[in-house]
């Protein structure tokens, strides 16, 4: 025994390895600097998921970019515009295909047009499971189906093609199987116009993030200036806000995050419009 050291005053610290456990104070502290970081590392997290998806969705409008690239250096500078694959029973001179159906070959298989944000149902709505699915000709397979839509704006006044009729008109994603991508012929500036975008089917308000209806999907974003975008009686495509906003494909390649709400503002004939023909 030390001199001067009483065998029975322990110190806390002798206390603690003699028992080898922990005070509950000090319990309490370490309970509460895990509850703390709970608190910081959950919303953290969700954000990451969410960039995540953000960045996985951009980088298959990319994709798709790239594709439609392919396609209009194969068909003479133009991209298909089709918002549905028409029915091949005669009804019309020359069956369209849809903007999905002629990319679909230049990409790696459906999965590029499926957003990773988007939600699966099973059954087709937002998200597509095989590449028969995008080339279905019912009409839920195709214009109620899908992630993305293509922008469904008439072209300029001036420009005119070959209808699914076959009669000369101006040009419209519902009748027009392409659209030239030569500035001034359907896009004034097809550098700085949305071609395809984070699309729903919704019905009633506009609520942010997007909530679709009834788990559809959409293959076309009807123009915000069209009365039909914001009508309740009935469904309605329009820019989805699945990623704080929505991604964006333009005519030139370039993919850029808009606020949905900026993009739902925003009118034609105004500069700062990318959806506009003009």
């Amino acid at each position: 025994m030390n001199p001067g050291k009483h065998p029975r005053r322990l110190t806390l610290q002798a206390k603690r390895f003699a028992s080898g456990g922990f005070t509950l104070l000090e319990l309490l502290v370490v309970v509460a600097i895990l509850v703390l970081l709970v608190t910081i590392l959950i919303p953290w997290m969700a954000n990451a998921r969410l960039l995540a998806k953000r960045a996985a969705c951009e980088a298959s409008l990319r994709n798709i970019g790239v594709a439609a690239g392919m396609y209009s250096s194969d068909f003479g500078e133009y991209v298909p515009i089709c918002w549905k694959n028409y029915p091949t029973d005669g009804s019309y001179v020359n069956p369209w295909k849809s903007w999905r159906t002629n990319l679909l070959p230049y990409t790696c298989g459906f999965a590029v047009f499926n957003c990773p944000a988007g939600k699966d149902t099973g059954a087709i709505g937002e998200v597509f499971h095989s590449d028969a699915e995008i080339t279905g000709h019912d009409l839920f397979d195709t214009s109620l189906a899908g992630s993305y839509g293509v922008m469904y704006q008439t072209s300029l006044p001036s420009y005119t093609t070959v209808d699914c009729y076959g009669n000369i008109s101006p040009g419209h994603p519902q009748l027009s199987s392409a659209f030239s991508t030569v500035p001034g012929v359907a896009w004034a500036n097809p550098s700085m116009s949305v071609y395809i975008a984070d699309s729903y089917t919704a019905r009633g308000s506009i609520i942010y993030p997007s909530q679709s209806y009834k788990g559809y999907g959409a293959s076309n974003i009807i123009p915000p200036s069209d009365p039909a975008y914001l009508k309740t009686s009935i469904a309605s495509q329009r820019f989805a806000d699945r990623h704080c906003g929505t991604n964006c494909l333009f005519v030139g390649g370039n993919v850029v995050n808009y606020q949905t709400k900026d993009l739902d503002s925003m009118k034609p004939g105004d500069p700062n419009c990318v959806w506009d023909t003009k």
